[in-house]
């Protein structure tokens, strides 16, 4: 384990071969309001996926039970560590469904998201990798929704488009190797029962990154945090200057360990 590793202030795991060369890298960054979790590859060879995968588990449910934030049955973790494993990931392509901004009678869309809007809801997105596939979609403590990286369904695009979805296979988000991924557990959220809700997830790319946030769109000025939809913007910077309900809580991304 490291602490205060980076200037960073928070503590971690980094795994390395019997060379020494830095493998996997799982941290806890505690400088802002809530905790920022976060995974990137190192130089050294990544190991299988099961292994990699029992990695990860291991030092979030040791993180998460250091700050006091371990849930019952573990469910937090395993999203935590799932979201995370997105770092381990070469991706292709993206698809998903996409919601409509605004809606008319009988569930007929009126208004779909432009670049010029700045972000983009969806009701599930998929990473296809090179090796295996992501999917990410929503989930619900009491009152409040946040980023589910954990499904036990196989969601897929239907054949013909209708009502408020559309079928996207060109989805704008980071292709290639994800290097790092950072996951927002807001621990300030009220109306859930869990210790905190994962609201955001920020993947870093080669040249580019893209964040994910847990909102939904009431129109194309009104946007609902905590709500029920996967909501795609290029940044955090993007995230900062656009309107939300309830204000958004800014947080800052960390740099990636060994760089």
């Amino acid at each position: 384990m490291a602490s205060d590793v980076l200037t960073r202030d928070g503590i971690g795991w980094e795994f390395t071969t019997l060379r020494q060369e830095d493998v996997w890298a799982v941290f806890r960054e505690d400088g802002g309001a809530f905790p920022v979790f976060s995974a990137a590859r190192g130089e050294g060879a990544l190991p299988p996926p099961d292994a990699l995968e029992a990695m990860t588990r291991e030092a979030v449910a040791d993180l998460l039970a250091a700050a006091d934030l371990a849930d019952g049955d573990g469910w937090i973790m395993k999203n935590i560590s799932a979201a995370l494993l997105l770092a381990s990931l070469d991706v292709l392509a993206w698809e998903g469904e996409e919601w409509a901004l605004e809606s008319g009678d009988d569930d007929v869309a009126l208004a779909w998201a432009m670049p010029a809007d700045g972000r983009t809801p969806f009701a599930w997105l998929r990473a296809r990798g090179s090796d295996r596939d992501f999917l990410i979609s929503i989930y619900q403590d009491d009152a409040v929704f946040g980023l589910s990286f954990v499904s036990n369904v196989d969601l897929q695009l239907p054949g013909t488009d209708h009502g408020s979805l559309r079928s996207r296979r060109d989805v704008p988000l980071v292709v290639g190797g994800i290097k790092k991924v950072e996951v927002v557990l807001d621990t300030l959220v009220e109306g859930g029962s869990a210790p905190g809700l994962v609201t955001e997830v920020l993947l870093h790319g080669d040249a580019s990154t893209s964040l994910l946030i847990a909102a939904e769109s009431y129109s194309h000025n009104e946007w609902h945090l905590y709500d029920e939809s996967v909501v795609v913007l290029p940044d955090v910077a993007a995230a900062d200057a656009l309107d939300w309900i309830p204000p958004r809580r800014n947080w800052r991304p960390t740099e990636v360990p060994g760089r």
